[in-house]
């Protein structure tokens, strides 16, 4: 009798033990599930040093997003996982004649998936190199520098979903 009481004891904790398994935690998302599960809507955007942005002989230094011309402000990135990559206007464009893809081309990953390649011509020197400050499932900043007559200029681009 008692050996049944202990086999039965044994059972119930196992039986008990296998009802209660641990449920698995989710897996976090890839950098490139997090980068291409939808569109990013451009929110930010720095420059250092002064450069003239928009062409009116007038250096930004810092800040230009919220200077921008709100045609500018709703501009939406794509990039899916097949490595294409879209800059659209979005609901608005400067120009009504002009095309409502911007821009577009493939992206890869680079260095560890620290760095976004944006190739949209088949020259590599237009090539727009974005290093990853934060990549999360609803943020991306991004820095681009860019040479001009031998000068340096930093730009920061924020985007958000």
């Amino acid at each position: 009798m008692k050996k049944q009481i202990t086999l039965y004891v044994t059972f119930s904790i196992l039986l008990f033990a296998a009802a209660c398994k641990k449920a698995t935690e989710p897996t976090p998302p890839t950098r490139t599930e997090m980068l291409t599960s939808s569109p990013w809507k451009w929110v930010a955007g720095t420059v250092t040093p002064a450069y003239d942005i928009f062409g009116d002989g007038k250096p930004i230094n810092g800040d230009y997003f919220t200077k921008a011309p709100k045609c500018w402000q709703d501009d939406i990135y794509t990039f899916t996982s097949a490595n294409k990559f879209t800059h659209d206007e979005g609901a608005s464009k400067c120009d009504p004649s002009d095309p409502q893809i911007y821009s577009q081309g493939t992206w890869a990953f680079e260095t560890s998936e620290s760095v976004i390649r944006i190739k949209t011509s088949s020259n590599s020197s237009d090539d727009s190199i974005w290093q990853i400050n934060e990549l999360t499932s609803t943020s991306l900043k991004v820095i681009e520098t860019y040479v001009e007559n031998g000068k340096t200029y930093t730009f920061g681009y924020n985007f958000s979903r």
